[in-house]
């Protein structure tokens, strides 16, 4: 006898898993080809919830003792997956559980069994049915990484380069050079800047005449 197990995510419902597994098996062992099933390195804390058919937890079974409070999973007093049994909890030809991976990312699956098969000696079990969808990364180390002002000068004249653009960052000596000039220019705007510009209009009057 081989149970088929329809495993999902939660809140991802186009990406399925379909399992075969035996009474006999373990949690842990459906823990572990659950891992292998979406690409995950089955390095998190788990654990398993018996369900109703409504999807409401009733009892727990989990990976590892901890004495961390995970607002209500990795309970200290719930019973180890390796010492349970698929069979001691199906109790229904549609018998459900929940399965949460990793206690902070909480990636939460709905598993439900969906028919009870022959065993077939030529497969080895548990082992993945059948697939559907692609599983979401189960890290993203690049979000939100922030860069310091040599960082964010450096990429931004990267880019400006490849677009052939000028440079974004203005060397202090730049800046020092073209605020000497800018106070020239506003000189020549006070009383003898404007001795200037009559001199050299009495200078073309002459010249016409």
């Amino acid at each position: 006898m081989v149970y088929l197990f329809k495993v999902w995510f939660e809140e991802i419902e186009d990406v399925v898993r379909w399992i075969e597994i035996k009474p006999s098996h373990s949690f842990q062992h459906f823990h572990a080809i659950i891992q292998e099933a979406i690409g995950f390195d089955n390095k998190e804390l788990a654990s398993f919830f018996v369900s109703d058919n409504q999807w409401r937890r009733i009892s727990e079974i989990t990976l590892s003792k901890s004495d961390v409070d995970f607002s209500g999973i990795g309970n200290a007093n719930a019973p180890l997956m390796s010492e349970i049994k698929l069979r001691m909890c199906v109790n229904d030809p549609h018998q459900r559980f929940i399965y949460v991976s990793d206690y902070a990312a909480l990636w939460t699956f709905r598993c439900e069994l969906i028919g009870i098969e022959e065993h077939n000696d030529k497969y080895a079990y548990p082992r993945v049915y059948k697939s559907h969808g692609k599983s979401p990364r189960q890290r993203d180390e690049s979000k939100f990484n922030m860069l310091n002002d040599a960082e964010f000068d450096a990429l931004a004249e990267k880019i400006l380069a490849s677009k052939g653009a000028q440079k974004l960052v203005i060397e202090p000596e730049q800046e020092l050079f073209d605020a000497e000039n800018t106070s020239d220019l506003e000189a020549h705007d006070g009383p003898e800047g404007a001795d200037l510009k009559l001199f050299e209009v009495n200078n073309e009057s002459e010249e016409l005449q």
